[in-house]
């Protein structure tokens, strides 16, 4: 997923939404400790995850829509053995607060499946010049998200198209698993309904190697919709890295179109630790896409005093779903009726 020319700081990336969505200091929360004893039934942490068993699914619904979501949550693990403990009550917890957050805007036009997975803790020691992707504990995570996939297609899919969506590490996992699964793959491209990879850098090269294009409208299918949010007067954050891809959720268009927040339809809030709805506003803010660094910017409402966790100025990684959340729940609908109408698949 992250090309040689991409540096430490991709680590650091990870690290951070960890910490925004594990520490929970803002809403309350706290972080997993993981040492709870194993419920019956659960094998050791270090063993793989048995996809077959209901119980390593956070999401296993009855499929009574005619498409899929496949979603992968971001950091939740602050686990200090450096990946997230999927038999940890707490843990599990995080990863439901979030799902509830994000995985929802998907819920009322698909049947959203999601599986636990050893992610990447932010306790994880990285020697200089590492890459993120080149520890032994992403390369785990990422590997138990194909596994799940490879399970979910194979067992319960039962043909029907679907997306792929995800956020920050769940982004980067997913990145991996279209890289290695749909390159040589036409019917995986043929049933993709669209892929939101959104939260972290998705570049010509993961594209290429997956056999993908970008996203260009609000209806092509088969394609990756991905940006990283920050204020226009934002230095970046460790997301956004050279070569990123970038579509406007107001407009969806990739050019530099200003749309003004009249266009969007309305920002949805949550306790990303618990899953508590906290408060929806329409017209929240505006977007524009800055041709030069690839960034979705956007100015919020004069006087809001948003948790943005570790990062510099402006970098708005923790709320990519929330400032949208409407504009992208309406995109879903869009594109699984263009997905239905151009394929013929019908209704459910």
């Amino acid at each position: 997923m992250i090309t040689n020319t991409r540096s430490l700081i991709c680590l650091i990336a990870v690290m951070g939404v960890c910490f925004i969505f594990t520490c929970g200091c803002a809403n309350g929360g706290s972080p997993a400790g993981g040492n709870e004893t194993l419920p019956a039934g659960a094998v050791d942490p270090v063993q793989d995850p048995d996809y077959a068993d209901p119980y390593y699914w956070l999401s296993l619904p009855s499929a009574d829509k005619p498409v899929d979501v496949f979603y992968v949550y971001p950091t939740v693990s602050s686990n200090a053995t450096g990946f997230m403990d999927v038999n940890s009550v707490n843990e599990r917890a995080l990863a439901q607060g979030i799902f509830a957050a994000q995985a929802s805007v998907y819920e009322p036009n698909a049947n959203v499946f999601s599986p636990y997975y050893r992610q990447m803790s932010t306790q994880v020691a990285v020697e200089p010049g590492m890459l993120a992707t080149d520890t032994a504990e992403f390369k785990r995570g990422a590997v138990d998200v194909e596994r799940a996939f490879d399970y979910y297609i194979e067992h319960l899919n039962e043909g029907r198209p679907f997306i792929i969506a995800g956020h920050s590490q769940g982004t980067m996992a997913l990145i991996e698993l279209i890289k290695n699964r749909f390159g040589d793959d036409a019917d995986l491209r043929s049933r993709l309904v669209a892929a939101y990879l959104i939260g972290y850098t998705v570049t010509d090269a993961d594209l290429a190697a997956a056999g993908l294009t970008a996203a260009q409208g609000a209806n092509d299918t088969g394609v990756v919709v991905t940006y990283n949010t920050q204020s226009p007067t934002s230095a970046g954050g460790p997301m956004l890295m050279a070569g990123a891809h970038c579509i406007n959720p107001l407009t969806w268009t990739t050019d530099d179109a200003y749309a003004p927040a009249s266009e969007n339809l309305g920002a949805r809030f949550y306790n990303d630790t618990t899953g508590e709805f906290l408060r929806e506003v329409e017209h929240y803010c505006d977007a524009r896409i800055d041709p030069e660094t690839g960034a979705l910017t956007t100015t919020i409402p004069e006087g809001e005093d948003l948790d943005i966790g570790p990062y510099s100025e402006g970098v708005y990684h923790r709320y990519d779903y929330a400032f949208w959340y409407r504009n992208l729940e309406q995109n879903v609908g869009d594109r699984i009726d263009a997905y239905l109408n151009a394929t013929g698949s019908g209704g459910a």
